[in-house]
């Protein structure tokens, strides 16, 4: 049986009513993430403590250079607690409000791929904060023993820390990617596999720019995860 050639719960509504829903529903998840901040931001101050000695050396001196520096990363902090605990809520109203314009094959897809999605996402966050961070931190200010003690602005350590989590996790969403690129045929899997070096080139240089480091070890690190995850792509696509 064909489908029509509109969503069958799919209906003309004037811009202003889509707008108008549009804005009910971000006030509701604003209004979610503003009162997860106010429980959070208490607590923040532990949080920012807690990642922050994980990752970098004892040897180093946390600094805050500008008066409102720290106040600043824990707000950061407060913020990212609020959406992480709030994302469900995010993703059920960003889903009601495209719903009504899906077919129920796109709905099924995006209910099945969404766990998979933040799944990846949190695998890659993870490995940048317990692998990867200190790792970084530890051989470029791992001065432990000599005349120089490094003193970090704790605005720019934290920063840092969350760009490699979030540049991870990022990162982790390739093979999502590449099997919906396959799968709605933007790209061919065979044309993949015979541009397999190429691939390669420009996944070295994503890593670059995505991980900068000059002892050049988390590039090569991205880079082997970017590799792996293209591998693996292919060869989900080749199984679905």
């Amino acid at each position: 049986m064909h489908e029509t050639s509109l969503p069958p719960n799919d209906r003309e509504m004037p811009l202003s009513e889509h707008l108008r829903e549009l804005r009910d529903r971000l006030l509701v998840v604003l209004g979610v993430t503003i009162s997860l901040m106010a429980i959070a931001f208490p607590f923040s101050g532990t949080l920012v403590d807690l990642m922050v000695k994980h990752v970098v050396p004892s040897t180093a001196i946390l600094t805050a250079y500008e008066p409102l520096e720290l106040f600043k990363v824990r707000i950061m902090v407060s913020f990212i607690v609020a959406v992480a605990i709030g994302f469900p809520l995010l993703v059920y109203e960003a889903f009601r409000f495209a719903a009504p314009g899906l077919y129920k094959h796109e709905k099924r897809f995006l209910v099945m791929i969404l766990p998979f999605s933040i799944a990846l996402f949190a695998l890659g966050a993870g490995l940048a904060y317990f692998v990867t961070m200190p790792l970084f931190f530890s051989l470029v200010f791992g001065y432990e023993g000599s005349l120089v003690t490094p003193e970090l602005s704790i605005g720019q350590t934290f920063s840092i820390i969350m760009n490699f989590m979030l540049g991870f996790g990022v990162v982790f969403q390739v093979p999502l990617i590449v099997v919906m690129a396959i799968k709605m045929g933007l790209v061919k899997r065979k044309t993949l596999v015979d541009s397999r070096l190429v691939a390669y080139g420009l996944l070295a240089g994503f890593a670059v720019f995505i991980a900068p480091d000059p002892t050049m070890l988390s590039q090569l690190m991205v880079g082997a995860v970017l590799i792996l995850l293209f591998e693996a792509s292919l060869l989900l696509a080749k199984l679905v």
